[in-house]
């Protein structure tokens, strides 16, 4: 049985191949541009494997957040906006309490995608 690779796959492969084949045969005007591409290639990979999972994390921490398990994540995160804006977390109490923690744990969430090496410092 010959199983293809998937997005993730195909882009570690198309990433690692820039990199060990293409990027020493590049003049060191383009160097940097290839190690942008192969960055970015990076993050894309990433959020094949774990973007779901990222969406899923947030979506459930704004619907706790916002009593409203209904509403879309692109609503969710409308409504938090608003929220924020009309001033619903700026007094210290049990809102503002949740609040802090949801937003740590969904950027959490983000830079493991976007950039994993910031969660170590």
């Amino acid at each position: 049985m010959n199983i293809r690779p998937d997005a993730s796959e195909l882009l570690a492969i198309a990433r690692q191949t820039l990199l060990s084949e293409l990027l020493p045969q590049l003049p060191d005007s383009l160097r940097y541009k290839a190690l942008m591409v192969a960055n970015a290639m990076a993050i894309a990979g990433r959020e094949c494997r774990h973007g779901e999972c990222a969406d899923a994390v947030e979506a459930q921490l704004l619907a706790a957040l916002l009593d409203d398990s209904e509403a879309s994540l692109t609503d969710a995160r409308q409504a938090l906006c608003q929220a924020i804006r009309q001033g619903r977390f700026d007094e210290p109490g049990p809102d503002q309490d949740r609040l802090f923690p949801a937003l740590s744990a969904i950027t959490r969430a983000r830079l493991s995608i976007s950039n994993p090496k910031a969660l170590g410092q």
